[in-house]
């Protein structure tokens, strides 16, 4: 008996009456499932439904089915069942009798009947179709041997077979159309019959014989049976294969079926429950063969399938055939003439091998863990925004995906559709882990689509399951993993070492970062490489690339930080204040942390720069364990780390910029042209680009080969810094630092000594002290210098110009027209150079006479005279101390 049917037969006023409730003549009464004093409970005959309008009450709405499950407090399925007793049950109360059973699917017995008679049905018409039997011999299958039909599509229109329209449209073999007559499942296929336990047909399987590049394969909905069968009983070895084909291509070779059962999975994702428990079945099984496709998908079925078998049987022998590259074993069949090759294939079977990184947990160790569950594999993620649940009859579309965080719980909107009723989807948002939600759902698709409850509640319960493990995969997918480093080959570690005992280093590697295609930037590119090496000292540099927008700072960045190992690197382009804190204690350890734009990490400066200054930050919060107590823990990241940032705004960022090397990129008319002919290089294919990737790996095998040795400077009590220099005690120790990362960078050129403790350590050269001051030669003046490095550049362009020309001043618009200057950027470097005295202004600036006049032309060249000599002085020092 259908619902449907429960439902016209069954009036709402005999449920009332069955339970001893009688409406007034306004068709209400005392509501049951609630105290109430005046009638809450209408009732609506002509609808056979109720409602209760009291806030007291939890009834709501609901049917007939509804109400009996209120009155009885059981589920749908038992109420369903109680109303099919009411309805041939005399009215009034009556002592309970034994319940009517519901039938709510086709009986099994009539099924079976059914799919035995199509299905010799199919069998007859396969040696009447030339086509069929082509496609078969094409395949090198012998019809005659096995049980094989053909579905023309026609059984339903002969006569003789009208009475089994119904219940073939009711099994899913036929599909009404809207407007008349019938669409055939499995059109234009061969048939085979899926067999149970009983060695009787409950379902069948289809293949195309039109169409091999999608919809080749069709099953009934709800999908059951296996082929060619359950094993017997006996089994001792059993083969496994990827489709149907493969095993009629085994079934035919005697030396293979006298030795081994033949079963069948249903693809690479096709090893079911029905599988499992047809395996668990048998009690002198001894070995599993699984003979599955030789393409990449094969064989990950084949090591995923081994691991599910092995759960589920772990004294088991299991073994695999391996199947040549790209070939199935119908394929093998049909492309050899002897079809003793898969026989022989199958004795050359070997057992699994897995790294111990990758091999699964040892059975012991998961005992507790149900088996069955992790070989669910209908769920499709490849689209983790649209997950997709197919178990051929019903189809659930998880809609927006599934969040994987607040693991209590599992929020998610549905869209269920029944694949061969029509039928409105049902769609539903809810909590799968809340008991009322799921029943509600399983009552609510059960009596959109006819089904059955208890077979719903078990397609939700899986699909549940297949949920948590793909939630499970996707957590374990996004925690970072720690990186391996990279196994340098003997060649690729003495040529690395042979270019770090190379004389004149820092020359050769400048020269080798040209080679890697960057242009330009001589001085600044070997500053960053030389502070990005830093990262391995105790007290790493850090970097800030200032320039305009468009000017290339972060191309810069990036291209110097490609010569750096990737896993000793981080690339941020936003990242929030407390991100930070939830780094991994010694994640950032040792590492060079490269941000695209400050302005993507503004409101995380503090932690950056506490992270700079400390090498470590803290930060302490409160949670809640699990019995709900308040507690407080510390969040603790360890460094050092080297960071390095790029920004068109100095003046925003000046604390983080006290703590850093400022690099100002090269926006000179030269460095234009050199970019420029290198872009038109490239365009024209005449740059070697092999050769640059190939000087990229050398520079990064370098980094790799550098240890973290300790370096004394015994000159650093010579070093003073020039007078002029702003907030020297941050510089000396920037100035300090780099020293130090050049001596590193030497540490295969240099006597490793012992200090009192028997540690290693390097000492610097004046060489290396000499360097340092070369380079940053500019970095110190612009420490020295109180003006940003874009006012200063406009000052200097300002003088040349004057000289040039013979004037001693200039108005705003004769300069802004002569540089082509942006309005706005002219005026804040007039505005800052008045202000600190640098050019004077005269006349009236309402009248558009106002003149500007350098106040002293001389002033930078002194400054940098006065440095070149107080470097000049110490590294004089430095070498008559050294002699």
């Amino acid at each position: 008996m259908e619902i449907t049917d429960i439902k016209m037969r069954l009036p709402i006023s005999q449920v009332l009456q069955h339970y001893g409730l009688k409406p007034d003549k306004n068709d209400r009464l005392l509501c049951p499932f609630h105290p109430d004093k005046t009638p809450s409970l209408q009732i609506y005959p002509k609808t056979n439904t109720f409602c209760c309008f009291s806030s007291n009450c939890t009834a709501g709405t609901g049917d007939q089915i509804q109400l009996i499950e209120l009155m009885e407090k059981c589920n749908k399925h038992e109420a369903l069942v109680k109303a099919a007793s009411l309805v041939s049950a005399p009215s009034g109360p009556s002592p309970k009798s034994e319940p009517a059973r519901l039938f709510i699917e086709a009986n099994e017995l009539e099924k079976a009947a059914l799919m035995g008679k199509v299905f010799g049905y199919f069998k007859k018409s396969l040696p009447l179709t030339k086509k069929a039997v082509d496609y078969l011999q094409g395949r090198s299958i012998d019809y005659a041997q096995h049980e094989i039909g053909y579905n023309s599509g026609g059984l339903h229109g002969e006569s003789k077979n009208h009475h089994l329209v119904a219940s073939m449209e009711k099994c899913g073999l036929l599909k009404s159309l809207p407007v008349r007559g019938y669409s055939a499942w499995a059109r234009d296929c061969v048939i085979f019959p899926l067999r149970n336990s009983e060695h009787k047909i409950v379902s069948l399987y289809g293949r195309s014989i039109t169409n091999d590049s999608d919809q080749r394969h069709f099953y009934l909905h709800n999908r059951e049976g296996l082929y060619p069968g359950y094993p017997k009983a006996a089994t001792t070895r059993l083969i496994l294969t990827e489709s149907i084909i493969d095993a009629v291509s085994l079934l035919q070779q005697p030396e293979i079926i006298t030795r081994y059962e033949i079963l069948a999975l249903y693809g690479t994702n096709g090893l079911t429950d029905e599988h499992s428990r047809a395996i668990l079945s048998l009690k002198h099984l001894e070995e599993i063969i699984l003979m599955l496709n030789g393409d990449e998908a094969g064989k990950a079925a084949s090591a995923k399938h081994y691991h599910a078998l092995r759960n589920l049987l772990p004294t088991i022998k299991i073994t695999k055939v391996a199947v040549p590259e790209g070939e199935d074993v119908n394929s093998l069949l049909q492309t050899h003439d002897d079809p003793k090759i898969l026989a022989d294939l199958v004795e050359q079977r070997k057992g699994f091998s897995f790294s111990p990184a990758k091999e699964k947990p040892a059975p012991a160790e998961i005992l507790s863990t149900p088996a069955l569950p992790a070989i669910d594999t209908k769920l499709i993620t490849t689209n983790p925004e649209l997950l997709v649940y197919d178990n051929c009859e019903l189809l659930i579309t998880v809609l927006g995906g599934i969040k994987i965080t607040g693991l209590d719980r599992m929020r998610i909107t549905l869209k269920v559709e029944h694949k061969t009723k029509r039928a409105l989807p049902v769609r539903h948002n809810l909590d799968l882990y809340n008991h009322p939600h799921t029943e509600q759902l399983v009552n609510k698709i059960a009596e959109s689509f006819d089904t059955s409850t208890q077979t719903t509640a078990a397609t939700i319960a899986q699909l549940t399951e297949a949920l948590e493990s793909y939630r499970a995969a996707r957590i374990e997918h996004l925690q970072a993993r720690p990186q391996t480093r990279p196994e340098m080959t003997p060649a690729e570690t003495a040529a690395a070492l042979s270019e770090l005992k190379t004389p004149q280093l820092l020359k050769r590697i400048n020269q080798r970062i040209a080679e890697s295609g960057i242009i330009g930037e001589h001085i600044n590119r070997l500053i960053a490489f030389i502070v990005f090496t830093s990262r391995k000292l105790p007290h790493p540099l850090h970097l800030m690339f200032l320039g305009t927008s468009g000017s290339g700072k972060t191309y810069l960045q990036e291209k110097v930080s490609e010569l750096m190992p990737d896993e000793d690197k981080i690339e941020i382009t936003q990242i929030t204040e407390n991100a930070f804190y939830y780094f991994r204690q010694d994640e950032l350890k040792n590492k060079l942390l490269l941000i695209e734009d400050l302005d993507g990490a503004e409101s995380s400066m503090y932690p950056l720069r506490e992270l700079q200054s400390k090498r470590r930050i803290s930060k302490t919060v409160t949670l809640k364990d699990s019995k709900g107590n308040l507690k407080t823990i510390t969040l603790t990241v360890e460094g050092p780390v080297c960071v390095s940032g790029c920004t068109t705004r100095e003046k925003i960022y000046e604390d983080n910029a006290n703590r850093c090397l400022l690099l100002y990129i090269d926006g000179s008319k030269e460095q234009d042209r050199r970019i420029m002919d290198y872009q038109a290089r490239m365009s024209a294919g005449a740059v070697d680009r092999e050769q640059e990737q190939a000087v990229k790996h050398l520079l990064q095998n370098m980094q790799r080969v550098l240890k973290p040795v300790a370096v004394i400077n015994p000159y650093a009590g010579h070093i003073r810094l020039p007078e002029q220099v702003f907030k020297p005690r941050r510089t000396m120790t920037l100035l300090l630092s780099f020293i130090e990362a050049i001596t590193m960078l030497h540490q295969y050129q240099r006597e490793v000594k012992r200090d009192g403790q028997h540690q290693p350590y390097i000492e610097t050269t004046p060489d290396d002290i000499e360097a340092a001051f070369a380079l940053l030669k500019d970095a110190l003046f612009s420490k020295s210098d109180e003006l940003t490095k874009a006012t200063r550049g406009f000052l200097e362009l300002l003088k040349v110009i004057l000289q040039e020309q013979g004037r001693t001043s200039f108005t705003a618009r004769e300069i802004r027209e002569q540089l082509r200057i942006n309005p706005n950027n002219l005026k804040r470097y007039l505005v800052e150079l008045e202000r600190y005295g640098y050019i004077k202004g005269s006349g009236n600036r309402y009248r558009g006479n106002y003149e500007y006049s350098i106040a002293n032309v001389q002033e930078y060249e002194q400054l940098k005279t006065s440095i070149d000599q107080h470097l000049a002085d110490i590294l004089a020092t430095i070498r008559n101390k050294g002699q």
